[in-house]
């Protein structure tokens, strides 16, 4: 779709990491400042972690980028690494030194003359995405190059960007000399609706556009409850309604567009939050069986009960045997 008509500068809601458009949301502001302290500390490990596309790489990159210039830092993007020869070669391979060929003592030795060599006022960061797929081998030697240490201290930060799984890998045997070092451990939750809504008008605005000229009030408010709070599925959601939209002509993202991307990405039958559109309720026994009163108890109303709308004094009286 063609933003610019709607006065947008670039296109809003990129499927890939943007931290331009960053969204200053409750848990990732509290990870912000988890992870710059860690580094200040000189802390050795950092975990963030959290469902998937809740903005987890947006976060260690947004924090990465704010570092000084003269920080050395290592970006492994997909840690798929169940060998410790795997690890190493990622490293270097992005420090733009040799690791073809080389044995897996040879690799060790390349990355530990790395980190003495750039080691100074700064330890260089090493930014694992995707950590949930290190192995324990790769796990130990992460252990390994944390003892690399100058007299300023410890020569290497690892940031561990992980799903939540990672937390209870760390907690198997093997590993628990690694996950001792693991200073600190932030979750990034999914969006609230009141999050999500927010985000959505940030986006536009963040792309030099005015919420109100591109969304109708109802559809931002239909996406936000339907999305779960997850920017990845918000994103796509968006720009498929966008799109839907367009062909029909209208003139900004409406309910009726909102609605037919939310179906196509299977969003709508059941979403996280209450329907905007509510639906009248069919029948009196799921409600009823979903909230039991008991008789005399602190939820019982005065009168009887108020489901049958029987009285006590309605009440049939036994027959009395003869």
């Amino acid at each position: 779709m063609d933003w610019s008509h709607l006065g947008l500068t670039r296109r809003p809601f990129r499927p890939a990491v943007d931290t331009t458009s960053y969204f200053p949301a409750a848990t990732h502001e509290a990870a912000l400042a988890a992870l710059a302290a860690a580094f200040a500390r000189r802390d050795a490990v950092v975990l963030l972690d959290g469902p998937p596309g809740v903005g987890k790489s947006l976060v260690a990159r947004r924090w990465l980028g704010a570092l000084p210039a003269d920080v050395p830092r290592v970006v492994v993007p997909g840690a798929h690494a169940p060998r410790s020869a795997d690890l190493l070669q990622a490293i270097l391979f992005d420090l733009d030194q040799p690791y073809q060929g080389l044995g897996e003592q040879e690799l060790r030795l390349a990355v530990t003359g790395q980190l003495l060599a750039a080691a100074g006022e700064h330890p260089t960061v090493l930014l694992l995405d995707e950590a949930q797929h290190l192995g324990p081998a790769a796990v130990e030697e992460l252990r390994l190059l944390g003892n690399v240490e100058t007299a300023a201290g410890g020569s290497l930060f690892v940031v561990l960007v992980a799903q939540p799984g990672f937390r209870e890998a760390l907690a198997q045997p093997g590993c628990e000399a690694f996950a001792q070092r693991v200073a600190v451990r932030c979750r990034i939750d999914p969006l609230s609706p009141e999050e999500s809504a927010a985000y959505l008008r940030h986006q536009i605005v963040a792309a030099d556009g005015d919420p109100h000229a591109v969304f109708d009030d109802d559809a931002v408010a239909l996406l936000a409850g339907a999305c779960g709070g997850v920017p990845r599925v918000l994103n796509h959601a968006v720009a498929l309604a966008a799109d839907l939209a367009a062909a029909g002509g209208a003139e900004m993202i409406d309910v009726e567009a909102a609605l037919e991307a939310l179906s196509r990405l299977g969003l709508a039958a059941e979403p996280d939050e209450p329907p905007v559109i509510p639906h009248p309720v069919r029948s009196e026994e799921p409600a009823r069986a979903a909230h039991p009163r008991r008789r005399g108890g602190p939820n019982a109303e005065p009168g009887g009960d108020a489901a049958s709308g029987r009285t006590p004094k309605q009440k049939p009286a036994r027959k009395r045997s003869a």
